[in-house]
């Protein structure tokens, strides 16, 4: 049997087992059934953190702390752990920085399962979300939300993927990490994680409380406007704020690992990044995770009209590119013009010579030659 073939096999069991655990998922929250993993959190974290801790120093890696490895909250209540995602380590590097036990939300079944990169996943109590499924997103909000309530803590990446924004510090970020922390009483500790080689740098400051946002609006709890359709409105202003909060929260962490890192240990001048880098990097990531794709990076994240509206605009402006021509020519800017606008205005005579020659002509003209002289001083964007 080949390399192949196995996997295709592991993908199959893959199937019906995450169709047997969301059937299951659905069973203790409608027959309010125990949660399961949560003894096994108890039991197993402190023999994870000592493997974590150990793996990471033979690998010589090392964690940095910006600002607070250890962050007080209110007694009592629950604890979500709301992180950056920028890459596969993350989970287990996060999770070594924090002294306290937690659930998992995860949404990556199929590639964790029967998988070394999945082992640790395994070790820990975590819930998988099918990101695909309307109703198992419903029945996962419903697992957390009771996780929090029975004073367990969780831990959740409320971007949903990997950021390969080029220009997002934080992407849009789902609203279930601040609708879950009202509805259960929670607070919320952000963390952000950048990797500079085998070197991780965390930083968290303080928890983010959205009660306080709450009283803000109106001395009535959250599960009185939750249930009465007639605060609707109220409800999506008082979570939007909440979770605008929360991404502003993670931006601002994430731009102080920056600003550290930069003053450190200087900038990098734009001209000495590789044309490929960009490239490289993506390539980079994806072999720390085999089986995950592109598309579902793009398809699970957080959809909204402006971003659709800018990639239409990205996509429409790569296709022109691809194919300059007399027309469009105009459109661009400086950067390796002479060299575009010569294979552009050869490409134009070559046509123009066969034009001519397919209507039997025996002279040539000279147009195409004459406009690239004219056109050539034309700034042409790389």
């Amino acid at each position: 049997m080949t390399k192949e073939d196995r996997e295709e096999i592991r993908l199959a069991e893959a199937e019906i087992a995450f169709e047997n655990y969301k059937i299951q998922k659905r069973d203790i929250i409608d027959q309010g059934l125990k949660l399961p993993g949560i003894n096994k959190a108890k039991v197993y974290y402190p023999l994870t953190q000592t493997l974590l801790g150990v793996l990471t120093l033979a690998d010589g890696e090392h964690l940095h702390y910006l600002n607070q490895k250890k962050v007080k909250t209110p007694k009592r209540r629950p604890i979500i752990f709301a992180n950056t995602h920028k890459f596969k380590p993350d989970i287990e590097k996060i999770t070594l920085s924090l002294n306290k036990s937690s659930v998992m939300v995860a949404s990556d079944f199929k590639n964790a399962y029967k998988t070394k990169n999945g082992w640790y996943l395994n070790t820990r109590p975590t819930v998988y979300v099918d990101p695909y499924s309307k109703t198992d997103k419903a029945y996962t909000y419903k697992m957390i939300v009771r996780t929090l309530k029975e004073r367990n803590n969780c831990m959740i990446f409320p971007e949903a993927v990997w950021n390969f924004s080029e220009n997002k510090i934080i992407l849009d970020i789902y609203t279930g990490t601040v609708r879950a922390a009202l509805e259960s009483n929670g607070v919320i500790v952000g963390t952000a994680i950048e990797r500079y080689g085998k070197d991780y740098v965390i930083n968290r400051k303080g928890y983010y409380d959205p009660q306080i946002t709450l009283r803000k609006y109106t001395n009535k709890s959250f599960e009185e406007i939750n249930s009465n359709p007639k605060y609707k409105d109220l409800r999506k202003q008082i979570i939007k704020e909440c979770n605008t909060i929360l991404r502003d929260d993670l931006a601002t962490l994430t731009y102080e690992i920056w600003e550290a890192h930069a003053q450190e240990f200087g900038y990098t001048a734009r001209e000495s990044i590789p044309e490929d880098y960009w490239e490289q990097f993506i390539n980079g990531l994806m072999e720390e995770w085999p089986g995950y794709k592109l598309s579902d990076n793009v398809e699970q994240r957080v959809q909204n009209k402006e971003d659709l509206k800018q990639q239409q605009v990205q996509n429409e402006m790569k296709h022109i590119r691809e194919n300059l021509n007399m027309k469009n020519l105009f459109l661009f800017t400086e950067q390796n013009r002479y060299e575009r606008a010569k294979q552009l205005f050869q490409n134009y005579e070559n046509e123009e010579v066969s034009r001519i020659k397919s209507q039997g002509y025996e002279e040539v003209s000279k147009t195409g030659s004459q406009e690239y002289e004219e056109v050539s001083k034309i700034k042409v964007l790389k």
